[in-house]
Parts: structure tokens; C-alpha cells; sequence
């Protein structure tokens, strides 16, 4: 049990350090899931699998109703696994551990769907939503997470204005952004996650400085922890790296692309930050190649899976579950855009909360230790949109009775200059709902990450 009372906090900061690198602790499986357009199937690895090794299990089969499977996307919440096949063009829905000739439990198709060449999916389990994005049709199409059969979307993103081009799409949960990677026009769009009809992005990454080189494939990934963009390029064999909100003729922080890199058609994308690894699927050679998070320039990768043991074939679609369910109870991460501050600069504190199999819903406690280790100021909203700091830990909840699923809760914060110099400890707990956080029995996790200021 993690206690996260005002002296559990103060003795526990120098050990607990909820960071990325320790979540793994909590989470039981981990697993590398691919698409084999190749082989209409789909192969589950290890995550750490490397060399040329079988896979755990194999979905494969007519009854499975897979044709072209384009791209992937694991749903930890409800444990299922959402495929996105291009020929039909439909998207089937299984147990998240189903193999062989398995028939979906559910499946979206048909003519209502405005699916067209769909290439990218993406499953909100926050706002509870399946993404597309439809290649043909130059289209983002988006359903009801359960929808099945022949059913409309609720809204689609279509039009001139849009600039959308061969979109990739993946979800912003956090800062409730719709993000798609335009392989036909070398851009990235950045839209309301509301958005709809023939409408304009909020701001679009593009120009020769970006490196950008069609980068559209199965879609960028928005990493949250570290609030950078990762985009993988298909002409130009690079996978390059921006800041969250990098718009313009924007240089990338970090690219790796060279010879040593290995790839070759890098179409399938997902970024671990749990264990700090890029992860990326070469369609010609039928490799994954697995990066350091950070890494830059031609650099060999970590590992690479491939061979004729590995059944796979023509990867394209990813997905890298560093925390497949079940987990003992949900848990939570501090992502912050820095690690150390000064005078003008903006902190952008993500407080980041993980499922786990109990209880259904959380109450969600942020707030921040100052250098002196004695001060505490904690962040409650005594109205939606209104946030107040007050001194202490709080009893009241910055949010109360959250379901249980993924969620980020952001919170910028500019230094004036006159906050106290030295370690500051953000720090985000979850409790069961309705509870006395100060009950050792009702604390369910803490995160806490630290940062230095300096005027």
C-alpha cells in the first residue's frame, strides 16, 4: 500500500519516484502486438522478443474476417484488441488475447460507415470513441467505441480546408486534440478532437525544415509523459521528433534516420514510454526495430525482430502494451515537458492516471511540495474550469469519482520569478472514491516527479 499523507510524502520522496521507469513494477504482461497485411493476420510477441522468435500467439483464419489488417489499436479498458482492415474496408473487434480462427465480437462495416481505404485507428477510452483515418476518402470518421454493422459515424472531418491528405490519426486525450499525419502533402494537422465537417486546423507542422517525408503511415504518436510528437517517414526512412505544439517550418528535436538504423519503409509507429523505447515496423523486410526514446542521428537499434520464426509478414499497424491488464489497482505518472525551469518559462504538469482492474472509479489529488519540504500547495477546481491553489494537502479532490480509464489531466503553470529557488516535488494521488484520502486503506497509488526553478 502506497501512503501518500503529509509524512508518508516528505520521508517517501527520496525512494518513490513514480516516474515512467517505475510503473512496470505494477503492470503483470507486457506485450508487442503487430498487423501482417501480408498474411491477414495478427502475431502477439513479447515485448522484449528480439532475433528471430515464434510468436505467444497467432489470429489468424477465415472466421477471423481479417482482409488487409492496415493498422491496431489495444484497448486496456475494456481488454480488447481493434484491428482496421483495408480491403473490406471494416473494423473488427476481438478479445484482446484472442488467437487462431477466431471470429470478432463485433464488426463496423458497410456502406453508412464512411469508411473509405481506411489506413489508422485509434481507440479513446476516455471520451469512449473509435478513430479512423480513411486514406481514400482523405477523412477522419468517428464511432461510438461500440458501434457494429452498418452504422453511420457520429461526425467525420472531411474538406478543402481541412488540409487532410492520407491522414494518419491518433488522439490528444489530454489536451483534447485530433492529430493527423498527411502523407500526401508532408504535414501534420492538429484539430479541436471535436472537430467536424470542413474544418480548419488549429495549427499545421510543415516545410522543408521538418524533415516531414510522406508521413503518413498508421498514424504519429502524441507521447504525453514527454508532450513530444513522434512521426514516421516513409520516403525518407527517418522517424522524427517535435515538441507537442511544433507548428510552422519547424526543425525536429531528434531524427533517426541512417544506414545502421536499418529501416526500411518505417509505416507502423508506437512510442513506450513506460520503458523509454521507440518502437517501429519496417514494411519492406518485415522487421521491428526497437530504438531508445531519445535516441538521435544513424544509431543502431536496441533490438529487431525478424525471420521467418516470427510469422511476420509486410508489418504495418503496432501496438505495445507495457502495462496489458490485469493490474492489482489503477495507478498514475507525473509527465512533465522539462526538467528544470526558470524565470518566463512554462511548466506543463500531466498528471497521468492507469487503469487497473479495481476500483471502477478514483478520486484524482495533484498538488506540489516546495523546496523547503515542508509547503504544500494543492490544486482543487471548486468549478469546472476553475482552478484554485491552496496551502496544504487537501481533502477535497481536484476530481472526484473518475471512471476508470486512461486519463491525463494537464495543468500549465509560468514562474514570475519570485517562487523559491531549488527541487520542486509535483505529485499526483488517487484514492478510492468518496474516501479519506488520509486513510491508509483508501490510498491507491502516488507519482511524484521533480523539477528544479531557477530565476
Amino acid at each position: 500500500m502506497v501512503q501518500w499523507s503529509v509524512r508518508a510524502l516528505i520521508v517517501g520522496l527520496t525512494v518513490l519516484v513514480a516516474s515512467v521507469d517505475s510503473v512496470p513494477t505494477v503492470w503483470a504482461q507486457e506485450e508487442l502486438f503487430i498487423t501482417n497485411p501480408g498474411a491477414n493476420s495478427i502475431t502477439v510477441h513479447s515485448r522484449t522478443a528480439s532475433g528471430n522468435t515464434a510468436p505467444l500467439r497467432t489470429l489468424s483464419g477465415g472466421l477471423t474476417g481479417l482482409a488487409f489488417p492496415a493498422a491496431l489499436a489495444v484497448d486496456p479498458v475494456n481488454n480488447e484488441l481493434v484491428v482496421l482492415n483495408h480491403n473490406t474496408p471494416s473494423v473488427t473487434v476481438y478479445s484482446r488475447t484472442a488467437s487462431g480462427n477466431t471470429a470478432p465480437l463485433r464488426t463496423l462495416s458497410g456502406g453508412l460507415t464512411g469508411l473509405n481505404g481506411p489506413f489508422a485507428v485509434f481507440v479513446d477510452t476516455v471520451n469512449n470513441e473509435l478513430v479512423v483515418g480513411n486514406t481514400d476518402g482523405n477523412s477522419v470518421t468517428i464511432y461510438s467505441r461500440t458501434a457494429s454493422g452498418n452504422t453511420a459515424p457520429l461526425r467525420t472531418l472531411s474538406g478543402p480546408a481541412t488540409g487532410l491528405n492520407l491522414p494518419g490519426v491518433t488522439v490528444d486525450t489530454v489536451n483534447n486534440e485530433l492529430v493527423a499525419a498527411n502523407g500526401g502533402n508532408n504535414s501534420v494537422t492538429v484539430y479541436s478532437r471535436t472537430a467536424s465537417g470542413n474544418t480548419a486546423p488549429l495549427r499545421t507542422l510543415s516545410g522543408p525544415a521538418t524533415g516531414l517525408s510522406a508521413p503518413s503511415g498508421t498514424g504519429p504518436v502524441v507521447d504525453l509523459v514527454n508532450n513530444e510528437l513522434v512521426v514516421q517517414n516513409l520516403v525518407s526512412n527517418a522517424i522524427t521528433v517535435y515538441s507537442r505544439t511544433a507548428s510552422g517550418n519547424t526543425a525536429p528535436l531528434r531524427t533517426i534516420s541512417g544506414p545502421a538504423t536499418g529501416l526500411n519503409n518505417p509505416i507502423g509507429l508506437a512510442v513506450d514510454p513506460v520503458h523509454n523505447e521507440i518502437v517501429v515496423s519496417s514494411f519492406i523486410g518485415s522487421t521491428i526495430r526497437v530504438f531508445s526514446r531519445t535516441a538521435n542521428g544513424d544509431v543502431a537499434p536496441l533490438r529487431t525482430l525478424g525471420g521467418n520464426l516470427t510469422a511476420i509478414a509486410g508489418p504495418e499497424g503496432l501496438a505495445v502494451t507495457p502495462a496489458a491488464l490485469p493490474t492489482p489497482s489503477p495507478t498514475a505518472f507525473v509527465g512533465l515537458n522539462a526538467a528544470a525551469f526558470s524565470t518566463g518559462q512554462t511548466i506543463n504538469y500531466q498528471a497521468v492516471v492507469l487503469p487497473g482492474a479495481a476500483p471502477v472509479q478514483v478520486d484524482i489529488y495533484l498538488g506540489c511540495l516546495l523546496p523547503d519540504f515542508t509547503t504544500f500547495l494543492s490544486l482543487v477546481q471548486p468549478a469546472p474550469g476553475t482552478i484554485n491553489v491552496v496551502l496544504g494537502p487537501s481533502p477535497v479532490p481536484f476530481l472526484a469519482n473518475v471512471p476508470l480509464a486512461p486519463l491525463g489531466v494537464p495543468f500549465p503553470y509560468t514562474f514570475g520569478g519570485f517562487e523559491p529557488v531549488g527541487t520542486y516535488f509535483p505529485y499526483a494521488g488517487l484514492a478510492v472514491a468518496g474516501s479519506n484520502p488520509f486513510v491508509p486503506a483508501n490510498q491507491l497509488g502516488l507519482a511524484v516527479q521533480p523539477f528544479q526553478f531557477t530565476p
